[in-house]
């Protein structure tokens, strides 16, 4: 009985050690911003006006994309396109594709405001892949 376990086992830790390592979001980022399936997670809602640095992992099982749009209105009411995407009026910084896994660390100069960040891959948006960041 104790045999079929410990072959058990050690399969399950050879399949790990064999699967690519994830990557991680870089500790000294200001911001770190969680794309999954049709959420943006933000790890803080404000941040300091000048240089922000955003670390953005793809966490989903699809791809995504990262834009960063200055804009006052709500999060939720950008106007959108004929093709399901949220119009980039006030475009700051994008990533036009992020893999499934894949950490980007996104740097912008930033004035005091309000900015959205969205996946703007088509119809993401509109289920949901966006947040609302304040900059003071």
């Amino acid at each position: 009985m104790r045999l079929p376990l410990a072959l058990l086992l050690g399969l399950a830790v050879t399949i790990a050690a064999c699967a690519p390592a994830a990557d991680n979001i870089p500790a000294d980022v200001d911001v770190a911003v969680h794309m999954q399936d049709y959420r943006v997670l933000l790890s803080t809602a404000t941040a300091k006006a000048g240089t922000v640095r955003f670390g953005v992992k793809n966490e989903g099982n699809m791809e995504h994309s990262f834009e960063l749009i200055k804009t006052d209105l709500p999060f939720d009411q950008l106007p959108t396109t004929g093709d399901a995407r949220a119009k980039e009026d006030g475009l700051v910084k994008q990533v036009k594709s992020l893999p499934v896994g894949k950490v980007s660390v996104v740097t912008a100069d930033l004035a005091a405001g309000k900015y959205v960040i969205i996946c703007n891959i088509a119809g993401h948006y509109q289920l949901g892949m966006r947040a609302a960041l304040t900059v003071q």
